[in-house]
Formats: C-alpha cells, structure tokens, sequence
C-alpha cells in the first residue's frame, strides 16, 4: 500500500510473519508483535522495545497517535490525486472523544513535545503534543467539546 502523512508518500508492505508482522517502509524492515488492548488502542512490541500507540481507521483515513503526536494517514491508489490536508502544523483528533484539558492560548510560544490538549477517548486520556518549535495560531475546541477524528483542533506556525 502506499500512504501518504502531509507532504510524504511511502510504500509500505505488511506481511505476518513466524513471530509477529513484517513491516517493510520504502528500504527499511522491521518485525514487530502488535496486539489489541482495547478498541483502537495497541501495544507494540520489537524485541525489548515495548510501547502503547492509537489507532483507528476511517475509510482510507488512518488515525494515528504515537508518542503524543497525532497523524492522518491517507492510503493511497496508484496514482490518485491528492486530496485535502489539514495544514502544516494541525494537531488533529486521533479518535472521538471529549477534550478534557486546554493547556495552551492563541498566541502562545510551544516547544516540540509540549502539552497542548488532552482528550479522553475509551476512558484514557491522550495528551496530544506540539509536533514542532512554534506559535500557537488558532484553537478550535474548549473543555468539554466532543471531536470526531480527523478534527483541526490547533494550529501551529
């Protein structure tokens, strides 16, 4: 399958394999154990590497949270055309949820890996972290609004 996140585009190929998966990106390999845990929530394993990730699929949308950071993957056809993107710098919804915590103000200096908001999906809270050094541009939700994946929740220039 080839995916795309923002600008880049990469071919993955995933096979199961006697121990887990085998998980080719471009040149790279990796052999992994993945499990379910919960609805949408996953805990990956490669050899004593052992971390929790999120993970819901949305049409040929992929909603990743991985280590506080959220991204929309697009799987796509040979060929297609691009199709909307959320802006450089969108922290979008990993999954449905309620924002449970605020933590940044329009205008606002981050530093990549700050705290911006937290939403609570399937009883767990996600932090969801600045991607990047910035400004906080815009702020689409409050505490208490309920988001659905693949929602701009801020913006950072």
């Amino acid at each position: 399958m080839r995916l795309r996140c923002g600008d880049e585009r990469r071919d993955v190929t995933v096979r199961e394999g006697a121990d887990g998966l085998e998980v080719h990106v471009g040149r790279a390999s990796f052999s992994l154990a993945v499990t379910e845990v919960a609805p949408g929530t996953y805990v990956l394993r490669e050899g004593t590497r052992v971390e929790t990730f999120h993970c819901v699929r949305d049409g040929s949308e992929i909603h990743l949270s991985w280590r506080g950071v959220v991204y929309r993957l697009r799987e796509e056809a040979e060929g297609s055309p691009v199709g909307p993107r959320a802006p450089a710098g969108a922290l979008e919804a990993p999954m449905p949820g309620k924002v449970i915590a605020v933590m940044v103000a329009p205008g606002q200096a981050v530093r990549r890996g700050d705290g911006v908001l937290v939403v609570e999906a399937m009883k767990m809270e996600n932090t969801l972290r600045a991607p990047r050094d910035g400004t906080v541009r815009s702020l689409a939700v409050t505490v208490g609004d309920m988001v659905s994946p693949g929602v701009v929740l801020v913006e950072i220039e």
